[in-house]
């Protein structure tokens, strides 16, 4: 695959994540003022929430189907089809599971409940891993991208509509649920125009399925470790603390997850092309996995210094004086930045090695760390607290852990050589950079 390729599939994801970032920003910015802490945590526990239930449509299949596409093409309606539908029947059980829990735990809440109902919605529309990975797999981002844009830019205008007519929290939920399906509508239409198959015609397999169940397993279990630490927060400030501190966190943790839409766009941009360089050398492989670290390290520590020098003025200015704790917060968070975006490439390396196993270890113990220190620092320090233990149990995870296990103490390594020594990693893109465009000049 040539640099051209993955540049060219980085900017469009890169256009699609610039765009969700500028409408992420403007959109939460003008709901959290409409709506107050208190409804707007509200809004934010529920489809954080969601997100928990959610990862059992994850099956941890969707870095892994990119390889499988690659490696078997003849067989790509089979594996589209298989998987479509396990993520279908997996993303109905997890919106069924939801809609109980909102039943049981809010009980005489119907605002409650009907947010948990299009949360659910949501849910039963996200099945459109299969396809995007079939996009990847053909170094074709352009498309779930396009897609993806024009989802969110009709969920945007619909929220600000809600705003206009003043309506109730519910209006926003709707405008997540229709957002949605308006993305697997469209992903779907430019996979037919692309030359897929119909769904009609494809195919499911059952071996097929026992097989990509066995391998994506550990990674199912990965990611629901991951998700849990990263939005049990939420969840634990809904019962332990009050509104007003629920509503500060959901706009602290909003703002720094959209941080993470740089190195997913990058690390899938790349994706096809590590799996190329894994295949030819080993030794290339560790290059350009060092360089992807210096890379994301580097991008990671820029974030943190946005945040300390330019964040507290405009968040003072944007969200008022109701959230005046979302600097403090955010700035806590965003120590995590780095490991963050290191992990969208540990994703990336265990996919390729197949080496889930300890990752899911990791990620347990992520998660146990992320409750007990929630449990520990949440009722004597409220929402900081669930700040502290995001951060801590986010950076044991990515990069703490890997030092304990022969087969990660590499990648401990190769991480230490980028978070500790950045001039170091400077130059390693500076050097590759310049051999790069030396190479180009002299073709």
């Amino acid at each position: 695959m040539s640099r051209l390729v993955v540049a060219k599939n980085t900017a469009w994801i890169l256009l699609d994540n610039v765009v969700s970032l500028a409408l992420s920003f403007v959109v939460t910015m003008l709901v959290a003022r409409y709506l107050g802490p208190e409804q707007f945590g509200l809004f934010s526990y529920a489809f954080a929430t969601a997100s928990i239930f959610a990862i059992v449509g994850h099956l941890g299949l969707d870095g892994l189907v990119v390889r499988e596409f690659k490696l078997r093409p003849e067989e790509n309606e089979t594996i589209l089809g298989t998987v479509f539908t396990l993520k279908l029947v997996a993303y109905a059980v997890a919106a069924a599971a939801l809609m109980l829990y909102a039943f049981l735990a809010h009980a005489g809440d119907p605002t409650a409940i009907t947010l948990f109902g299009f949360a659910a919605l949501m849910i039963l529309f996200s099945s459109t891993g299969a396809l995007n990975a079939w996009f990847q797999a053909r170094s074709e981002n352009l498309y779930p991208s396009m897609a993806s844009i024009v989802s969110k830019t009709v969920m945007a205008v619909l929220k600000l509509g809600a705003i206009a007519m003043a309506g109730g929290v519910v209006l926003f939920a709707a405008a997540n649920a229709v957002g949605a399906a308006i993305a697997f509508a469209s992903t779907y239409a430019f996979f037919r125009w692309r030359g897929g198959l119909s769904i009609l015609k494809w195919k499911s397999s059952g071996r097929e399925a026992r097989r990509l169940m066995g391998e994506g397993a550990l990674l199912f279990l990965a990611a629901a470790f991951t998700t849990i630490y990263l939005k049990i927060g939420q969840v634990m400030l809904q019962w332990m603390s009050t509104p007003d501190a629920l509503g500060n966190y959901a706009v602290a943790a909003l703002l720094s997850e959209t941080i993470y839409i740089l190195p997913i766009a990058i690390t899938t941009a790349v994706f096809p092309y590590l799996i190329h360089s894994y295949n030819r050398s080993t030794a290339e492989f560790d290059q350009h996995l060092q360089l992807l670290f210096d890379l994301l390290v580097i991008l990671g520590f820029l974030g943190i210094l946005g945040v300390v020098f330019v964040a507290d003025p405009i968040i003072d200015i944007v969200f008022g004086q109701e959230y005046d704790r979302v600097y403090r917060l955010l700035s806590i968070l965003s120590l995590a930045i780095p490991f963050m975006f290191l992990r969208a490439a540990l994703n990336r390396w265990i996919v390729i090695t197949r080496l889930s196993g300890i990752n899911v270890v990791i990620q347990a113990i992520g998660a146990v760390l992320n409750i007990g220190l929630g449990f520990l620092l949440i009722p004597r320090f409220g929402a900081e607290g669930a700040a502290v233990a995001t951060v801590v149990s986010y950076g044991f995870a990515t990069y703490g852990a890997l030092m304990f296990s022969s087969q990660t103490r590499p990648l401990f390594v190769a991480m230490s050589k980028s978070l500790l020594q950045p001039w170091a990693a400077l130059y390693r893109l500076w050097r590759f950079g310049r051999s790069y465009s030396e190479r180009r000049n002299s073709v």
